[in-house]
């Protein structure tokens, strides 16, 4: 790999603590686990704030420059977290130059996942979206022009209320004449970890329990094959009764 290319190599690195933030800031360092480090050498880190910053979650608004790097226990990098489970585990260190900003925040806007990941820095300059970044093509918009052109009446973005708040995101809701379908779009990287998986259980554990269809469709089935997608969304709504009329 020449300079050129390592120097225009970012490095998209999840931020899920205020504290970590202020420690970018502050304190110009950033760490990622050994055991999950990217083996790529990039020059640049982006930092992508997840939900936990609220209005200022799901987005990558900072980047930095890579002066340097070195490998240390994270009780030596965090000693008031020395009773943190995992202490003694060891972190790459990265030193970082001055932290900009983002020409405009890049958002996430679907329900994608983010890890630890690669974009240039032209990318990172132009893009508004986080698919954009890695060059995902919206699987979720690929659906909803779809359903829309096929006339199957479809809510986007569909929020389940629990105590005030929303509990779970929808990518579809299909509403039948006797049930619902919760029609969920699969990016693989995104569901492909044990973790997602447990999660994912979970949720359509949650869903079932409540009456609703869980239909899961694959990222790469919905780009290659979006008939064979079709014909199980409409098999599954014929199941249902057909589509409940609108009021």
């Amino acid at each position: 790999m020449n300079k050129k290319t390592v120097d225009s190599l970012v490095l998209i690195g999840v931020v899920n603590r205020c504290k970590d933030l202020e420690i970018i800031f502050n304190r110009h360092w950033y760490r990622i686990p050994v055991k999950y480090a990217p083996k790529r050498r990039p020059g640049y880190i982006a930092f992508y704030q997840t939900h936990i910053f609220g209005k200022e979650g799901k987005t990558v608004q900072y980047y930095a420059r890579i002066k340097s790097s070195s490998v240390a226990r994270r009780t030596d990098l965090l000693p008031e977290e020395k009773n943190h489970a995992r202490a003694k585990e060891y972190y790459y260190k990265f030193e970082l130059g001055k932290i900009r900003s983002t020409p405009c925040p890049v958002r996430n806007i679907s329900r994608q996942r983010i890890s630890f990941g690669f974009t240039s820095l032209s990318k990172l300059q132009k893009s508004k979206r986080i698919c954009q970044l890695f060059d995902i093509n919206p699987i979720e918009d690929i659906m909803r022009r779809v359903l829309k052109r096929k006339g199957i009446r479809a809510v986007h973005e569909h929020c389940l209320i629990e105590n005030k708040h929303c509990r779970y995101r929808l990518d579809f809701a299909v509403f039948c004449r006797h049930g619902k379908i919760a029609l969920e779009c699969d990016n693989e990287k995104s569901h492909s970890t044990p973790a997602c998986r447990l999660k994912d259980k979970k949720r359509d554990h949650y869903l079932s329990r409540r009456g609703w269809f869980v239909l899961r469709l694959r990222g790469k089935q919905i780009k290659d094959n979006i008939n064979s997608c079709l014909k199980q969304i409409e098999q599954t709504i014929d199941k249902l009764g057909g589509l409940k009329k609108p009021l």
